[in-house]
């Protein structure tokens, strides 16, 4: 009986410690710029959810597409119908890891993040620049991009052609917390 209490107890620790290697958000931050000369298209959603595995160095984030937020409503309601399908595809992925991290000490501040990033269903190698700092018990993470529309088979049609950018930058801003699992 006493042996199975001790298990039992080793258990739940190691748990605890698993999840002290975890961190999350739900209110990441990712925008993007698709703008040309003709048009300002800048858009911003503040409700990506992100993880961080300190102890591999993984990163993931989800978003619902419908949470972009344009200055311009009739933008968005375009950008929801006609370009990314939302109803039909309402989530965009991403997973991938830091390239030289160590979970021990962040010896630098600057790592590559390569990874994969799904629109749509069409997934795409993505390789960037991130920067990660810890600050006491959080992680901020910061990198930026650059997407193309016809990489995820997003269609500009003709007559907007020049009004919407053929390379899009895209910035995250994650601010991770320890995760309470």
């Amino acid at each position: 009986m006493m042996s199975r209490i001790v298990i039992a107890c080793l258990l739940l620790g190691m748990l605890q410690m698993h999840a002290q290697d975890t961190y999350v958000t739900n209110s990441g931050e990712i925008t993007f710029n698709a703008s040309t000369p003709l048009e300002d298209i800048n858009a911003i959603n503040t409700a990506v959810n992100g993880i961080f595995k300190t102890d591999t160095g993984d990163i993931g984030a989800v978003l619902l597409l419908r949470d972009f937020r344009f200055r311009k409503k009739l933008m968005e309601e375009h950008f929801n119908e006609n370009y990314v399908e939302s109803e039909k595809y309402p989530k965009a992925t991403f997973r991938g890891t830091l390239l030289g991290y160590s979970k021990d000490s962040i010896k630098k501040d600057k790592y590559t993040l390569d990874g994969v990033l799904t629109i749509r269903e069409i997934s795409r190698e993505i390789s960037a620049t991130a920067t990660v700092q810890q600050e006491d018990d959080e992680f901020s993470l910061q990198t930026e991009f650059i997407v193309r529309p016809e990489d995820f088979d997003i269609r500009v049609p003709r007559l907007l052609f020049r009004k919407i950018a053929r390379e899009v930058k895209v910035t995250v801003d994650l601010n991770l917390e320890p995760s309470e699992k």
